[in-house]
């Protein structure tokens, strides 16, 4: 009985760990690209289009979800502070402006991020952890890979 109730607590503990794993969205690279690490800030510029190019010199292409799909919408809130209305009028100022880098490639399906970033060398996308496989890699934000406590990029689901 003792041990059916310490399985129970242990389960009790774990299960908002897991719950927050579930929407953790792992940033993925080509397999080619270098990278091992992003800061948040680095990966709020190449979103928004600040940096053009990867520290290796090759160009960055930004792979992401279609409008109106959780994981677009949690990528915008959690890396970029800002929803879907905010990125399309930042795209836009950029775009008057003269400074938009590199338009993100939109795609409609997890396995469509993940051939486009497999792809494309200097391509970076964000898939949950089930849809990662080995055609990609995963770098980690501010040190912290997903799936551990503290990662910062999450769905919107």
């Amino acid at each position: 009985m003792t041990k059916l109730l310490c399985v129970i607590c242990a389960s009790a503990l774990l299960l908002p760990l897991a719950a927050a794993a579930d929407d953790d969205l792992a940033v993925v690279v080509n397999k080619s690209n270098p990278v091992e690490n992003l800061t948040k800030a680095q990966l709020r510029k190449i979103i928004l289009g600040d940096q053009a190019a990867w520290s290796a010199g090759k160009k960055v292409t930004v792979v992401l979800r279609a409008p109106g799909q959780p994981d677009r919408a949690g990528v915008l809130r959690t890396v970029c502070g800002m929803g879907e209305d905010e990125f399309t009028q930042h795209l836009m100022q950029a775009s008057f402006n003269g400074d938009a880098g590199n338009p993100a490639k939109v795609v409609a399906s997890d396995e469509a991020v993940r051939n486009a970033v497999a792809a494309l060398p200097g391509a970076v996308g964000f898939l949950r952890m089930a849809d990662v496989n080995d055609s990609v890699r995963t770098v980690t934000v501010d040190g912290v890979a997903a799936g551990q406590d503290g990662y910062k990029v999450k769905s919107g689901k």
